[in-house]
Formats: structure tokens, C-alpha cells, sequence
């Protein structure tokens, strides 16, 4: 390991919509925190394509759940801009619009930088990026749950909208190209119920915690 990795650890966590890898993420964050190491989420969710050039209609009908969808080279670069020691530009999604807001968000660099996203583990460059890789799987019943009540409370989506949308789109592209990513995970988490998995969540820490001792 190089000495910017020494400085840095990049750890990578996919999962299908609902799996609980965004709450497993920020859990993470906040149990390093307690003992001194800094980090922040990069959410994929704010880089998915602009899609200033279709109309609002084309926009509602648009395939997120492919991952031609991400714009996977500027996730690429902000990362590793991260890594060295660089601020960024965020952009930010507005997913009620379906475009990138106007306004980035400026993010400075942290020790500990988790990648979170259904594609996390599927971007040869991104993997590259990566210092330790996990999976995070749900049952199918409490992963359509949690996306149903996402997308209704904070992207103000209506039912028949988010039903049609996780049939057509959300579980063909889950098994298509998310579900095969998880061969490219060093650790998988089940994660069955409500309850964040203590263990997996200790284990992780205490690995990072001798990684910057």
C-alpha cells in the first residue's frame, strides 16, 4: 500500500434498492466517528446523468435502475480526487425533477470515504478505487417496503408510479447486473429485519481501526 492509502481507506457497499446499504453506510460513519476516524458517504445517487435534454415526461419514464444511468466517469474522477487529497464539486440529484440541481456541494477529503450505491462493485475503475468491498442483500418483501416508503416520502412519487417502475425496471435490472456484483464483495451481509447487523458493523470497525492505528 502506497502512502495515500495509508492516509485513506476506500470501502465500497452495493446492494439492490432497499437492501439497507445507505442506513449500514451511515451506521459505519457514525461508530468510526466515536473513535476518531473521519469519514463521509459518496452516494452514487448524485451521479446519476443529467437529463436536462429530455422532456419532463421522457425524464419520469428514464431507466435509473441501469448503469448506463450513472455517470460513472465523473464518480471515477471525484473519488480519486478524494483520495489524493483533493476538494471536490459534488453535484446533487433532485430526484423530483429527475435532473442535477444547479448548486454542487463542496466535499473535502476524509479518511474513511464509503462508496454507497446499487452500482458501487460494478465499475472496473471504481473497483479499482476500492480498498475493501461489501454486498449488502435483503428478502425481496422488506426491500420493495423500504423502496415504497422511500420513494413516496422523499421523491414524492405516487404508488402505481413506484409499483410499475419496480417491475419493469427495479428487479429485471436487480438480477440482471446488481445481483452479480456481489462475487466481487471480499464480505457479504444478509440483512434480514430492522435491526442494523451489530456484528458485521463491529467487524468493520475494529478492521479500520488497525488499518489507521
Amino acid at each position: 500500500m502506497d502512502n495515500t492509502k495509508k492516509t485513506r481507506f476506500v470501502l465500497g457497499i452495493a446492494g439492490g434498492s432497499g437492501s439497507g446499504k445507505t442506513t449500514f453506510a451511515g451506521e459505519l460513519i457514525d461508530q468510526c466517528g466515536k473513535i476518531g476516524i473521519e469519514g463521509q458517504i459518496f452516494s452514487l445517487d448524485n451521479y446519476y446523468q443529467p437529463l436536462d435534454q429530455l422532456s419532463f415526461e421522457d425524464r419520469k419514464v428514464y431507466n435509473f435502475d441501469h448503469p448506463n444511468a450513472i455517470d460513472s466517469a465523473l464518480a471515477v474522477k471525484h473519488v480519486a480526487d478524494l483520495v489524493a487529497g483533493r476538494t471536490i464539486h459534488q453535484p446533487v440529484y433532485d430526484f423530483k425533477q429527475h435532473t442535477r440541481e444547479k448548486e454542487a456541494v463542496v466535499c473535502k477529503p476524509t479518511q474513511l470515504l464509503v462508496i454507497e450505491g446499487l452500482y458501487a462493485l460494478y465499475f472496473p475503475k471504481l473497483l479499482a478505487l476500492c480498498d475493501y468491498k461489501i454486498f449488502v442483500s435483503t428478502d425481496m418483501v422488506t426491500a420493495v417496503l423500504r423502496r415504497v416508503q422511500r420513494d413516496i416520502s422523499e421523491r414524492g412519487r405516487d404508488i402505481e408510479g413506484i409499483k410499475h417502475q419496480i417491475l419493469t425496471t427495479v428487479m429485471p435490472m436487480y438480477e440482471t447486473y446488481v445481483r452479480p456484483t456481489q462475487k466481487n464483495a471480499h464480505f457479504s451481509i444478509n440483512w434480514e429485519g430492522e435491526e442494523i447487523p451489530v456484528k458485521a458493523t463491529e467487524g468493520l470497525v475494529r478492521m479500520l481501526r488497525d488499518h489507521f492505528r
